[in-house]
């Protein structure tokens, strides 16, 4: 009888006898549908509600801009025209599907969130099998992607722990990390043929233009690829292995020098000409704008805390030191290795050149860490080693589902949450943001709102409306003119502004709605209607 189950963590898809086809796979990858399966189920409830969490109602601004103007959308948050780096190849296809389905910009994002975590499954799954054969690697790695990262929740755009993951879903950096994950391991498949460098070219290309941070990340590891496999990669080359498919030391040294691999030849070459010409030809904006050190030095103060919580945000990937270590005295070109220390070296340049922006790299390198002591523990053969990495994992693990347990809220009934309120971590539960979907009854898309309280900015943006501050610091204008819009709406509601100077500034921005947060007041000498508000404090305004 065909076992479901192998006997130790370490037996590995060569070691076993595989029937061939659809039957023989599920047998070979019962643990990784599994874990997979459930994961799946969890954030297939989640993509259903989706929760309004961090800068969702900037990508539902994003969107709506597209469906309602897909050629001069403007930019997304403020009446200046113009365009925005959010407008990617991302958000164009879902505007696209949506012209055709008639979709709203919540629906199209609640598909693009299942979308996205099947790719993301599956990239993992593809990933870790051009790594490793053992059948308890890919579900150990996705294991160690959702709860190997420390005693503090993070959630970040990018980051993968299970909180993070479940509220930036639909983002376009999940959709370029799921992308990355399969440009990886298409990339590592079999030599470089002309089609496969051309399709992965176009990859990068989306990649980069979705997620520029994500890109950085992604380039490192297609270098650290075709260096690592420079013997496979290079057409015509192979490499020998022993009996149990290892490299041999014998086959390191035969591997193709750097050199060649710089000499390539057609198909690398023509994906990278493949790839720029897919950057080039964007038509929404030019990456080389976002990337200027003026426009990432607006956005590095808030990227400041990626450095100040590091050790709580990813402590636990300390113990995947050992792993990669390992790795590295066994091949100094270890693909895991070479990702690991380039994408950490952006982040120590973050933090030497204190340009933080660019510890949006931590990510990559927690993924490096994570797949690497997966790995390690997968293919372990000894009952010392399997004990030796069992007993960490099993803590760090059991750890990390205490830490991110407030995920289980995301997914149980409203009459229930209370009761699951009691028995998972709540001290860092986040809220979610008030949807103030009445403000689509009233406000018409491209109205200018002036509101104060952050929340209720972002709802203005989410709803169609254009506020005359932004709750963001956006790559999309210049910090000046955030700081000097910031400033306006302070001094409008400032006790001691003139009548004359709010007067002017409703002219100035042709303001046609005031939104108020809970415990504001509207000024006396300020004529405006009410029209609307809730039980939450939020009422609405007409300016007369």
């Amino acid at each position: 009888m065909t076992r479901l189950l192998p006997t130790t963590l370490s037996e590995t898809a060569d070691e076993r006898s595989r029937p061939a086809g659809l039957p023989g796979f599920v047998r070979a990858e019962a643990p990784s549908l599994v874990v997979g399966g459930f994961v799946g189920l969890y954030f297939l409830v989640v993509c259903l509600r989706l929760p309004w969490e961090s800068d969702f109602a900037l990508h539902m601004a994003v969107l709506g801009r597209l469906l309602a103007n897909p050629v001069h959308p403007g930019d997304p948050v403020l009446a200046i025209g113009g365009t925005s780096a959010y407008y990617t190849p991302y958000t164009v296809i879902l505007m696209l599907v949506g012209k055709a389905l008639g979709a709203s910009a919540l629906s199209l994002y609640k598909f693009a969130a299942i979308v996205n975590v099947g790719l993301l499954l599956t990239g993992l799954f593809r990933f870790i099998r051009s790594l490793s054969a053992a059948r308890w690697a890919p579900p150990l790695a996705l294991v160690g992607l959702l709860f190997w990262w420390g005693t503090t929740v993070i959630a970040w755009s990018g980051f993968l722990s299970l909180v993070s993951f479940a509220d930036t879903v639909a983002y376009p950096s999940t959709f370029a990390t799921a992308l990355t994950l399969h440009l990886w391991a298409s990339l590592a498949a079999k030599p470089l043929r002309m089609r496969r460098a051309i399709v992965l070219g176009f990859l990068l290309g989306v990649i980069a233009l979705s997620h520029q941070f994500t890109a950085i990340g992604t380039l490192i590891g297609v270098i650290a690829c075709l260096i690592a496999r420079r013997g496979t990669i290079l057409p015509g080359s192979q490499r020998d292995r022993d009996a149990n498919g290892e490299t041999t030391d014998a086959d390191v040294s035969r591997r193709p020098s750097v050199r060649r691999v710089l000499a390539l030849g057609a198909p690398l070459y023509v994906g990278a000409v493949v790839c720029v010409i897919v950057i080039a030809a964007w038509p929404y904006y030019h990456l080389w704008n976002v990337t200027q050190v003026d426009q990432l030095s607006a956005l590095d103060g808030q990227h400041h805390a990626l450095y100040r919580h590091a050790a709580a945000w990813y402590g636990f990937g300390l113990l995947a030191l050992i792993a990669l270590a390992l790795r590295f005295l066994r091949d100094k070109t270890d693909q895991l290795v070479l990702l690991f220390l380039g994408t950490g070296a952006i982040v120590a340049y973050g933090e030497v050149s204190r340009h933080w922006s660019y510890g949006r790299s931590w990510p990559m390198v927690m993924l490096a860490a994570q797949v690497a002591l997966a790995i390690a523990a997968a293919e372990a053969r000894i009952s010392r080693l399997r004990v030796a990495w069992g007993v960490p994992i099993t803590l760090i693990t059991a750890a990390g589902v205490w830490v991110q347990s407030s995920a289980l809220l995301y997914v149980v009934p409203s009459s229930l949450k209370s009761s699951a309120s009691r028995i998972v971590d709540t001290s860092q539960k986040k809220d979610p943001l008030p949807t103030l979907n009445w403000l689509g009854a009233h406000i018409k898309r491209g109205d200018v709102v002036l509101a104060d309280r952050p929340t209720a900015q972002d709802m203005v943006a989410a709803h169609g409306g254009y506020g005359v501050a932004s709750p963001w610091i956006l790559p999309d204008f210049p910090f000046g003119l955030w700081t000097a819009r910031r400033d306006a709406v302070a001094g409008f509601f400032a006790s001691g502004a003139s009548p004359a100077a709010r007067a002017d500034l409703l002219a100035r921005y042709d303001v046609k709605w005031i939104l108020l947060g809970p415990g504001e007041n509207l000024p006396a000498d300020v004529t405006a209607a009410f029209t609307a508000g809730d039980n939450l404090g939020y009422r609405l305004y007409r300016v007369a």
